[in-house]
């Protein structure tokens, strides 16, 4: 919960100023940090869209997300329009087009990215390359959330401590959904 939870605060709160009324597309929602912020965008009582695989389209529902895109079948960019941020934990093609969802002034914030900067001048938002920085000041507020009830964290699955190297095979193949743990006796 730490990193994810954090990852997902700092994007949210300090570098968006989310807040209520606006609209963020959320790349990865079914993922560890994806699944973080739809709930802590909600909180702050944004309009949420996600991408995810097909299967995992009832669970970013269930964790708020107002609208939910199958980024196998479903352009997002043809689909969503004049949002106000985008949290990108994918990359490639996928930050790329997400300039084009966004308006005048928006902004991205990337888990993966460097800024591009002729896709920023172009489309006149901004992008900020993030480095998560863990403080207890920030796990303080994110332990607040999850003793609210505002934040639940979900386990996809746990692993023996034994079988550390079928966990990180299992995280490689992608589309979990939350986080996978290792278990030590």
């Amino acid at each position: 919960m730490p990193l994810a939870g954090i990852s997902a605060w700092q994007a949210l709160s300090e570098h968006m100023n989310l807040s209520a009324g606006q609209k963020i597309l959320v790349h990865g929602g079914a993922g560890g940090i994806g699944s973080n912020a739809i709930q802590i965008a909600k909180h702050l009582g944004a309009f949420v869209a996600a991408t995810v695989s097909p299967e995992d389209k009832q669970f970013v529902k269930k964790l708020g997300a107002d609208q939910v895109i199958d980024y196998k079948s479903e352009p997002f960019e043809r689909l969503v329009n004049n949002f106000d941020a985008v949290f990108d934990t994918v990359g490639g093609d996928t930050y790329k087009k997400s300039f084009q969802v966004l308006k005048k002034d928006g902004i991205i914030v990337s888990m993966l990215e460097q800024p591009d900067n002729e896709l920023v001048k172009k489309f006149g938002v901004r992008v900020i390359s993030q480095f998560t920085q863990v403080s207890s000041e920030k796990l303080s507020k994110l332990g607040e959330l999850v003793d609210r009830g505002k934040i639940k964290v979900f386990v996809d699955k746990t692993f023996p401590l034994i079988k550390a190297a079928e966990a990180l095979d299992y995280l490689q193949k992608g589309h979990h959904r939350g986080k996978v743990l290792l278990k030590i006796k």
